[in-house]
């Protein structure tokens, strides 16, 4: 009788978690720049929500607002 081969659920959370990370950072990285954008503009059209944080702080905020929606399933 042929084994059925198994999925290595340890090794498919390991790159679920590196997949995350990555879109992580990228994501950051990418509303970094709109932040650093949006504070060159008046207040009322800022495209992120000011909530007083620092430009790091506001970009990675949205990033983990955004990125979890990637990996519902």
């Amino acid at each position: 009788m042929a084994d059925i081969a198994r999925p290595d659920y340890a090794e498919l959370r390991q790159r679920d978690r590196l997949e995350f990370r990555l879109i992580l950072w990228g994501v950051f990285a990418l509303l970094l720049v709109v932040a650093l954008f949006g504070r060159l503009l008046p207040q009322s059209l800022r495209p992120l929500r000011c909530t007083g944080k620092s430009v790091f702080g506001e970009a990675w905020e949205a990033a983990n607002t955004i990125v979890p929606f990637a990996f519902m399933r």
